[in-house]
């Protein structure tokens, strides 16, 4: 059986497109910028990346290469001065904003929840911790 030229050039671009998104590469970093000492707790379904202690104004960051279905989720527990909240640090398709291989955001801790800028600080998406 003959596959016609328009359907296998367009089935090795889906293979090509689809095996060049499995390597597309996150790096999140995350500053404290409570004022006082904070605990956090990170993981997804399958890594978690341990205990961390943040002092004022220092960050800790990590990467991770996108799930090939755009399922990536991780997720984190911030022990705060009023009890211990949660947050989707990264979650797809929110935070893959323009699809690109290599994204870098980093994540300002506040008392009223995260916000997320670019690696430059061009903007900033504030959200509410997540509901228990």
């Amino acid at each position: 059986m003959d596959i016609p030229k328009p359907y296998l050039f367009l089935f090795i671009l889906i293979i090509f497109v689809t095996t060049d998104l499995s390597h597309a590469q996150i790096e999140l970093r995350i500053i404290n910028d409570l004022g006082s000492i904070v605990n956090l707790h990170c993981k997804s379904k399958d890594i978690d990346l341990g205990n961390q202690r943040l002092q004022p104004g220092r960050s800790w960051s990590f990467h991770f290469q996108r799930n090939l279905f755009g399922r990536s989720l991780f997720f984190c527990s911030f022990d705060l001065p009023n009890g211990r909240r949660w947050f989707d640090i990264y979650k797809e398709p929110r935070d893959n904003l323009f699809g690109y291989w290599w994204l870098q955001y980093s994540w300002k801790i506040k008392p009223h929840g995260p916000c997320r800028s670019n690696t430059n600080f061009m903007f900033e998406d504030c959200y509410n911790w997540n509901k228990n």
